[in-house]
C-alpha cells in the first residue's frame, strides 16, 4: 500500500489514480499538503506489467478467434492493467531517476 513519506497516512485508491493521471507522476497528498512522487520501483514495475497488453493483443492473432473476442481480450488487459498498476504504487518523497 502506499503511504505518504511525511505524514504516513495510506492513500486511497482514488488518491493513487489521481497520481497516475498527472504526467509528471506527482501529486500533493490529501493529508498534509507534502508533494509525493511515484517511486522508481513502481514505475518499472508498471513498465512490465505493459507487456501484458501487448502480449494479449499479439497471441491471439495466432489462434483462430473471432475479431470480437480479440476486441474483448484486448480490452480486459487493458483494464487489468491499468489496475494493477494503480494497486502497486509506492511513494516517494522525493523524485527518483533511473541510474
Amino acid at each position: 500500500m502506499a503511504h505518504c513519506t511525511k505524514c504516513q497516512t495510506e492513500w486511497t485508491f482514488k488518491d493513487k489514480l489521481r497520481t497516475v493521471k498527472n504526467l509528471y507522476g506527482s501529486a500533493k497528498c490529501p493529508y498534509c499538503g507534502e508533494k509525493q512522487y511515484i517511486s522508481m520501483r513502481s514505475k518499472r514495475q508498471g513498465s512490465m506489467l505493459s507487456m501484458i497488453i501487448i502480449l494479449a493483443i499479439f497471441i491471439p492473432v495466432f489462434f483462430d478467434i473471432p475479431l470480437m473476442v480479440h476486441i474483448l481480450i484486448g480490452a480486459a488487459s487493458i483494464i487489468a492493467v491499468l489496475i494493477l498498476q494503480v494497486a502497486i504504487i509506492q511513494l516517494s518523497g522525493k523524485e527518483e531517476f533511473p541510474e
